[in-house]
């Protein structure tokens, strides 16, 4: 039995049997398959049915799930017994879950070095502003915004607070609105018709309710903030955007209506409660390193919880 199959197995059962895992796992779906087969050769005992209209776990895989748990979580804290105290090696996998947004803003320089002091650690980072509830129960860690769950820990979060902005080539062309009501003869940019997870409110600025505006129709949609971002600063438009974003991107866009506040969204860094052992080791230093890298683009840490 290799260990390899405990581990894939385990996030199978966090995926809900879900083969796509593999994407996330960095692995093809065919391997995924001969670590099963490998785990029931061992056991001696199906654990996956293989159907045509999908595929689900047996009865004797499902009562294998809280074991495969338990041999995992030993298999992890005894590695980082068996090492001596002075053995500061960091190695291991780290399954990461975030936003589009803060996968663009993300320096890569910033993990080429994380690696040059870490050459062991594996990072899988996943970039989507959408994320199932099954989804959700297979990342080591999240950076994005997220509600209350029984299998992770909020460890700290970052807050954004947003507003209306304009570039200042829109603003010599169109003029600067002075009151809410002109914004209906302005070019709005919006977010779309589309899901972003625990940020239901994405287009606060087109729907007038609650924020003191009339309801607006955008000239523009794009799914990705980031991208909203940068057609703004194209000069193509007015966009909600995090005020805190002109510091992140280095950018220069201008505030309209500054007295119309949006909504306050805040972004976790959350972790797997029942990361242990080497696991909660290799987060502990990725999420040590991702905290000095955001204080070196000004942004304010708020922590809730200590990594044990």
């Amino acid at each position: 039995m290799k260990m390899q199959s405990i581990y894939v197995f385990v996030k199978l059962a966090e995926n809900n049997c879900d083969f796509n895992i593999h994407k996330v796992l960095g692995i093809p779906r065919s391997s995924m398959w001969t670590y099963v087969s490998d785990l029931e050769k061992s056991l001696g005992r199906k654990l996956i049915n293989r159907k045509k209209q999908g595929v689900s776990f047996t009865a004797a895989g499902k009562e294998f799930i809280p074991y495969a748990y338990r041999i995992y979580q030993t298999y992890e804290e005894s590695l980082v017994s068996a090492n001596k105290v002075e053995d500061s090696s960091i190695e291991g996998d780290i399954l990461v879950s975030t936003t589009n947004a803060v996968a663009l803003q993300w320096s890569m320089d910033s993990i080429k070095i994380l690696f040059a002091e870490h050459p062991n650690l594996r990072l899988h980072i996943s970039a989507s502003d959408i994320i199932s509830r099954e989804e959700e129960n297979v990342y080591d860690v999240l950076v994005r915004p997220f509600n209350d769950s029984e299998n992770y820990k909020k460890i700290w979060y970052t807050v954004y607070h947003h507003g209306l902005f304009a570039s200042q080539e829109y603003i010599d062309i169109m003029g600067m609105p002075t009151s809410p009501e002109e914004l209906t003869s302005h070019r709005m940019i919006g977010y779309g018709e589309h899901t972003y997870s625990y940020f239901e409110d994405i287009n606060w600025h087109l729907r007038g309710q609650g924020y003191g505006l009339p309801k607006l129709k955008p000239v523009l949609t794009i799914n990705s903030t980031k991208a909203i971002f940068e057609a703004t600063k194209t000069g193509l438009g007015i966009c909600s955007a995090a005020i805190e974003s002109n510091s992140y991107y280095s950018s220069n866009l201008i505030r309209i209506l500054p007295e119309i506040n949006g909504p306050t969204i805040k972004t976790f860094f959350c972790i797997k409660k029942n990361a242990t052992g080497r696991k909660l080791k290799c987060i502990s230093t990725f999420n040590t390193y991702y905290i000095d890298y955001l204080k070196t683009l000004g942004v304010n840490i708020i922590p809730l919880e200590k990594i044990e």
